[in-house]
C-alpha cells in the first residue's frame, strides 16, 4: 500500500479503513476468495505507537491490503484528523462471524501463535463451538523471523485464512517477511485472541465494549498491561496532535 485509498483516514501515516463490523467481514471474505495472499491488520493505539518507534514495523503495516480500527481511541484520532471511523471493529468480534461463514462455505483455518499448546487448545474449543469448522493446522508463535519451518507447514496445507497471534510488533514483521511465499488466501493478525478462543481470557461485556472501555476492563484483569494503557494512550494522543499540527 503506497498511498491512502479513497475514504481511508490517515492516522500517524497509516491508512485506516472506515468500516463497521459487517463491512469488515464482507471485505475479509472478498480477500479470502480473491487470488493471491491478502494481508489484513487490525491496529490500535499500542500498535501505532510501536509503528512510530520502529520503522520496520511501520513498513510492515503499510504493506497490508487492509488496516482497520481495532481500538476505540482510533475513532477519536480520526476526528482530530478530520476523518471518520464508524466504530471499533475488533478482530475478536469478527471471529464468530467468520467462523459461521467458514462452516457454511468451507473456508479452512490455520492458527499460528501463542505459547506451545495454546493454538491447539484454541482449536479444540473452536471445533466444539462451531461444528464443521475446518482448522487444518496449528503452530506456536515462538519462532524466529528467519525460521522457514512454520511457512513450509502452512504451505503444505494451504489454508484459506491464516490467523497470526504473536503479539506486536512480531506478528506484523513475520507476515511482512514471509507473505510473498505464503500459500494462504488471507493472513489476519489476531494478537491475543487465541486465549479468548481457548476460554482462558474473557472479554469485557457488551456495554463496556460499546462505550470504548474494553481497555479499562483488560487493565483491571491484567494489571501488567498498565504501561500500554496508562502511558501508551496519552502517548498516542500526543502523537496524533503533533501529527495533525504538521499536516
Amino acid at each position: 500500500m503506497t498511498a491512502m485509498k479513497c475514504g481511508n483516514v490517515d492516522i500517524l501515516g497509516v491508512p485506516v479503513a472506515p468500516l463497521d463490523l459487517d463491512a469488515l467481514v464482507a471485505r475479509l471474505e472478498e480477500m479470502i476468495q480473491a487470488p493471491g495472499c491478502a494481508f489484513a491488520y487490525g491496529v490500535n493505539a499500542h500498535g501505532l505507537n510501536l509503528a512510530c518507534r520502529y520503522p520496520d514495523f511501520m513498513k510492515a503495516l503499510l504493506t497490508a491490503d487492509l488496516v482497520y480500527a481495532d481500538g476505540a481511541s482510533l475513532l477519536l484520532a480520526a476526528r482530530v484528523m478530520g476523518g471518520y471511523l464508524p466504530e471499533k471493529v475488533a478482530t475478536a468480534d469478527a471471529w464468530p462471524l467468520l467462523c459461521s461463514r467458514a462452516v457454511a462455505r468451507g473456508y479452512r483455518f490455520f492458527f499460528l501463535g501463542g505459547e506451545p499448546g495454546l493454538a491447539e487448545r484454541a482449536r479444540d474449543q473452536a471445533l466444539k463451538a462451531y461444528p464443521g469448522l475446518q482448522i487444518v493446522g496449528t503452530h506456536h508463535g515462538y519462532v524466529d523471523l528467519s525460521d522457514r519451518g512454520p511457512v513450509d507447514r502452512i504451505n503444505a496445507l494451504a489454508p484459506d485464512v491464516l490467523w497470526v497471534g504473536m503479539g506486536e510488533p512480531k506478528q506484523g514483521l513475520w507476515v511482512a517477511a514471509w507473505r510473498q511465499r505464503l500459500r494462504a488466501g488471507l493472513v489476519l493478525n489476531c494478537g491475543g485472541m487465541f486465549k479468548i478462543v481457548a476460554g482462558e481470557l474473557d472479554r469485557a461485556g457488551h456495554k463496556w465494549r460499546q462505550r470504548g472501555w474494553e481497555w479499562l476492563y483488560r487493565l483491571r484483569r491484567e494489571p501488567k498491561t498498565w504501561r500500554r494503557y496508562l502511558l501508551g494512550l496519552p502517548e498516542f494522543a500526543l502523537r496524533v496532535l503533533a501529527y495533525r499540527a504538521r499536516k
